[in-house]
């Protein structure tokens, strides 16, 4: 068990940190140096487009040359990003920054979850769970700390403590045990199975993203860092408290009821946003998008790894497709408008949801 809470360590200060970096703090940094909000949903997007590719490729390369070597690579990532954002004082620079701050999580995410997968392989449901926890208490954690701090002091502070963030997981990343590595494994074919868990996966994020980005810039937020991160702090919250109960009533009751009810919750809370008024309507999207998120993703990812013997290969794939829907949600709401860019996002994800469903009864029927 000392593996996994290594693990879970530099899970929990991998993403306290990488969010730190862009909630609220890169809207607003952002906004600080001119850009427009049709700009500012690009520069977020950049790190989830870098992921696009890193993503599969980081999981293939560990199904060949180990999960710790990755893993390094990530952590170095995590510690030296940060220190980046002092060079960025334009749209191109900072959107540049975002994509190398992209690569870390790009491979830290798939790869440590095909390594618990590999270490855990009968309660990988219930342990991914955890893991996923862990992330999500750094997230909750970050984006009060975040705007706290560049209320009371500036930006430079997050930047550096990042920094100093992601200088403990490059340490943990040495501690980590190496598992696949083996040149002869690599035999991925592309299932339409894997590719439907990859578009489930895509409008979760894709919402998910697109509430990070824009939540701040809600009318009624405005000037109020500390209350929209306090929202989004409360919203990742119930997402780490729900993920690991998820996860191991997904080991118990199968994978496919939870992906459905999950993502109808997902679906709903994004219509909420696009017609939301008033904060108590946005707090509410927010507890139906965190319940829904947490349940559908605690069953998306163990299942990809039972479609796949190349877990790390599947993983790798299901978080490219990911991304593609976390590098869309921003620039669709920034371009097309709170009210229509919302509803599209949900419309997205029920569509997802029915063809999975519709899959998954003709599977039966058979």
């Amino acid at each position: 068990m000392k593996k996994l809470y290594l693990i879970l360590i530099a899970g929990f200060f991998a993403i306290l940190g990488s969010t730190m970096s862009k909630s609220p703090t890169l809207p607003l940094y952002a906004q600080s140096l001119g850009l427009t909000k049709g700009e500012i949903g690009l520069v977020a997007s950049a790190s989830t487009v870098t992921g696009i590719l890193v993503n599969f490729v980081s999981g293939i390369s560990s199904d060949i040359y180990g999960r710790r070597k990755l893993l390094k690579l990530s952590g170095f990532v995590f510690f030296s990003a940060p220190l980046l954002y002092f060079l960025a004082k334009d749209a191109l620079v900072l959107a540049l920054v975002r994509a190398y701050y992209g690569i870390a999580t790009a491979i830290f995410v798939p790869v440590s979850l095909a390594l618990i997968s590999d270490i855990f392989p009968e309660k990988k449901g219930t342990f991914m769970g955890l893991l996923s926890s862990s992330t999500l208490v750094g997230r909750a954690l970050a984006p009060l700390l975040a705007g706290t701090l560049i209320y009371f002091v500036d930006f430079w502070i997050v930047f550096l403590l990042c920094s100093f963030f992601g200088s403990i997981v490059f340490a943990l990343t040495f501690t980590f045990p190496e598992t696949e590595k083996n040149l002869e494994k690599v035999k991925f074919s592309f299932s339409s199975d894997l590719l439907l868990l990859g578009i489930l996966d895509a409008s979760v994020y894709m919402a998910y993203q697109s509430i990070e980005t824009f939540l701040p810039l809600f009318y009624f937020l405005e000037g109020k860092a500390w209350l929209s991160g306090l929202i989004l702090t409360v919203e990742i919250s119930i997402m780490a408290i729900v993920k690991p109960y998820a996860g191991y009533l997904s080991d118990k009751i199968g994978r496919v009821k939870p992906i459905i009810f999950g993502m109808g919750l997902v679906s709903s809370a994004m219509l909420i946003f696009a017609f939301s008024r008033s904060l108590p309507l946005v707090i509410l999207g927010a507890v139906l998008f965190s319940l829904g998120a947490s349940i559908s993703e605690a069953s998306i990812k163990p299942l990809a790894t039972e479609i796949s013997k190349l877990k790390g290969t599947a993983l790798g794939f299901l978080e490219s497709i990911k991304d593609i829907g976390q590098a869309l949600g921003p620039i669709i709401v920034g371009f097309f408008g709170f009210k229509l860019g919302f509803t599209f996002v949900g419309v997205f994800g029920a569509s997802a949801l029915g063809a999975f469903i519709l899959k998954f009864k003709l599977r039966h029927q058979k």
